[in-house]
Order: structure tokens, then C-alpha cells, then sequence
């Protein structure tokens, strides 16, 4: 880049990919470029703002102040730039654009395949772009302007940022048929499954998912106003796996409910509510940037899901 050239919207991306993985070589694999060309142009933007960007560590390349603050200006300068895509995208009478979208796993594997269709339908030269991550990589990619929307769970965590809300989903505890706490069961008219009170499995060994994973972190919140530290047997990333665990005795443990007909066991466990107390749901939402006005495409993709998911 020659001194007193303009910035492109590609090479503030370098800056970001960089700083993202503390290493050129992964950055330029990221980004599908030759790690030579990434180095020689970190090299010659540094020489051309006179103070390096980076500071090379043991650990790998570290952000300078200098370097933080041109981070920020990038940040900013991708959210304007994508505002005035979107402003562009609808004003085009062919809806022309590209609308990037960031899922969870379970959410997208039941809500994307309805949503999508009718998206096209609607939307034929919209290009959507398919991002799958955890709760906690969803809010990163959001903060970083990475995606325009992410099919997500309250609550959020790391970041402050609009969602429009879609639904609440119940939670159940699962554990084994024929299980001591089967005793404790009662029933409600109308209802699909019987209630317990979790109180009731306080001597329960559990079978949990990751902290930084949503369903761990709603399990923690009825846990808690069930004023109970639990003992794990178990801690896995699959839902599937705590449901066989639970199934054969293994442990206790807790699910939306919608994922029951997502995972269907050998040995298929007791499904059980609770009282609203122990607050055991969480609200699905449509997460984006803070600060940002939606296109029409985006404000359809979050109509067109609300409609799926009811």
C-alpha cells in the first residue's frame, strides 16, 4: 500500500484475522492468501503509520496500543461499510446482496432447513453465508461484525447487543425409567409429561454439558434455585450422550424439550417438568450488532423464523 492510498474493506479484514489468531500464518490461511503478501503488507502499513501494529511474543504477535486502537477503527469502519451495503441491498430493486447468518448447532439443524426456502423464494439474489459455532463464538463473530444476525439462546454472556425474540422453550429432567425418583412424579391435567421437583435429586450424581455452553448454563440456573452443588459424573459437549448416560442409569440430567425428538436412545429416559420457579427454559432469539439498522432482507429472515419456530 502506497503511502496516503486508501484502505479497502478486504485489507482492514487482514488487521482483524491477524489480531484474531495472534499469527500470520494462520491469518493468511484464514483469509486464502500467501503468508509472504500478509507480512509485506503488515510490514509496509506499519511503516506507513510509523508504529508497529503488533508486538512479535513467544506466545505470537500481541496487539500494541497503537495497534488496539486501529483494531477499533476497523471495527467501525466494517460495521459503516455494512450499513451501507444493507442500505444499497434495499434500495436495488433486485435485492441483491449478502446476508450472513450464525447459528448454533441444534438451532440451525431444525430451523435453517424451514427458514431457507422460503427465504429464496422471496429473496432469489440474496447470497446467504451459513456460520455454525457455540453460544460464546456467536457473540464473538457477532462483536466483531462477523455476522449480521445469529440464531442464538438467552442469556448473553459477553456482549451487549439487540435480539428480537422468538420463543421461550421449557426445559426437562431426564433420568431412567424405573429411577428412585420416579416416585416423585406427579401429573397436571393437559400436560405431555409429569412434573418433579428438582429438589427431589439433590443426592443425584448429573450428567452436564460444558460451562460455556447454553443448555450448561440453564442446567446451572435451575440447579441453583434448587440450592443444589452437583456432583458430575459426566461432562460432555453432546446432549446426546447425557440423554444415553441418563438413560441406563448413569446420572441425571437436564434438555430442552424440543431436542427430545432430536435424539431418540436405545434405552429412552423419563421426561419430567418443573414449576416455573426454578425458571427451567430459555428464550431463543435472533441476535444483531448493536447500533445497527436491520435490511429488509434481515427484518424477513427474523419474520420467517418467528413463523417457523410457532
Amino acid at each position: 500500500m502506497e503511502k496516503g492510498a486508501g484502505m479497502n474493506t478486504r485489507e482492514l479484514e487482514y488487521i482483524l484475522a491477524i489480531a484474531k489468531e495472534s499469527s500470520i500464518s494462520k491469518a493468511a490461511e484464514k483469509l486464502f492468501v500467501t503468508q509472504p503478501a500478509l507480512s509485506l503488507y503488515l510490514a509496509r502499513l506499519e511503516g506507513q503509520l510509523g508504529t508497529p501494529l503488533f508486538s512479535r511474543t513467544s506466545g505470537g504477535l500481541v496487539l500494541t496500543f497503537a495497534g488496539e486502537r486501529y483494531l477499533h477503527m476497523c471495527q467501525k469502519v466494517l460495521k459503516d461499510y455494512r450499513d451501507f451495503e444493507q442500505e444499497l441491498c434495499d434500495i436495488s430493486a433486485l435485492h441483491m446482496g449478502r446476508l450472513k447468518v450464525g447459528a448454533s448447532a441444534h438451532i440451525g439443524s431444525y430451523v435453517l432447513p424451514e427458514v431457507i426456502p422460503v427465504f429464496k423464494e422471496k429473496y432469489p439474489n440474496i447470497e446467504l453465508s451459513i456460520s455454525e459455532g457455540s453460544s460464546k463464538t456467536l457473540e464473538q463473530m457477532l462483536n466483531n461484525n462477523e455476522i449480521d444476525v445469529a440464531l442464538m439462546h438467552l442469556p448473553l454472556k459477553d456482549i451487549e447487543t439487540n435480539y428480537a425474540e422468538i420463543a421461550k422453550e421449557r426445559y426437562v429432567m431426564a433420568f431412567s425409567k424405573g429411577h428412585p425418583l420416579s416416585a416423585k412424579l406427579y401429573r397436571k391435567e393437559d400436560e405431555k409429561y409429569p412434573y418433579i421437583d428438582p429438589k427431589e435429586a439433590a443426592s443425584e450424581k448429573f450428567v452436564l454439558s460444558f460451562p460455556y455452553q447454553r443448555v450448561r448454563q440453564i442446567s446451572d440456573r435451575i440447579l441453583a434455585k434448587a440450592e443444589i452443588i452437583p456432583e458430575l459424573i459426566l461432562t460432555t459437549s453432546s446432549v446426546q450422550t447425557a440423554l444415553r448416560f441418563a438413560g441406563v442409569g448413569l446420572g441425571v440430567t437436564f434438555l430442552p424439550e424440543s431436542y427430545i425428538k432430536l435424539f431418540r436412545c436405545t434405552h429412552e429416559p423419563v421426561y419430567c417438568y418443573m414449576e416455573d420457579f426454578y425458571e427451567a427454559f430459555w428464550t431463543f432469539i435472533v441476535a444483531y450488532p448493536k447500533d445497527v439498522t436491520l435490511s429488509g432482507p434481515a427484518q424477513t429472515f427474523i419474520e420467517l423464523t418467528r413463523q417457523t419456530y410457532h
